[in-house]
């Protein structure tokens, strides 16, 4: 007998359930303070990456070197209408000890969301359903601390994140942008 149908991609679920439920442990934890917070976030995310571990070198389209360019044009472009507006009044006190924590979420984001659930959307529904869940569950993670006016930037952000990983076929580029942004945001936010 010859069946028919797509199976449920469980295993991209089920990551996607972690990711989500990281998210809601760190917003549970935001009125402890943002460092305890960010730093379970993190914590979670490290522990989802880690346990997912494992992308294959042939996946790689694009050299360390082109990849990191990507990255930070990509990190540009998503700062560039924040340019627009007048800096803020934030000078660089505490912006290094912010970036470097900063730097760390972002990458530990990007590995799980571009990393592990891309990998696993992807091979189980294919590189948009990879694409667009990763836009999505980006979009959810940040709604606690942004909120809902946040949500349309955060999906197009999540989307062109993921198109630079399917493009690229690395994490490296996306970590760099997401790093990009975040720290432009200090300045003009």
């Amino acid at each position: 007998m010859i069946r028919v149908g797509l199976a449920a991609p469980r295993r991209a679920l089920g990551l996607t359930g972690l990711v989500l439920g990281a998210a809601l442990i760190r917003a549970a934890l935001l009125p402890l303070g943002d460092l305890l917070s960010a730093l379970v976030f993190g914590g979670c995310l490290l522990v989802i990456g880690w346990s997912q571990r494992g992308l294959s070198s042939s996946e790689a389209r694009w050299g360390r070197g082109h990849a990191l360019v990507a990255g930070l044009l990509v990190g540009a472009v998503l700062l560039a209408p924040l340019t627009a507006g007048s800096l803020s009044a934030r000078g660089l006190d505490g912006f290094w000890t912010w970036a470097a924590l900063a730097a760390l979420i972002a990458t530990l984001e990007e590995i799980a969301i571009r990393g592990a659930l891309y990998r696993h959307w992807s091979d189980e529904a294919g590189p948009v359903a990879a694409i667009v869940a990763g836009a999505v569950v980006f979009a959810l993670i940040h709604l606690p601390r942004y909120g809902w006016g946040a949500m349309p930037l955060d999906a197009a952000v999540g989307l062109a994140l993921g198109g630079l990983r399917a493009l690229t076929g690395r994490v490296l580029p996306c970590a760099v942008a997401h790093t990009v942004a975040d720290w432009g945001a200090w300045f003009w936010a």
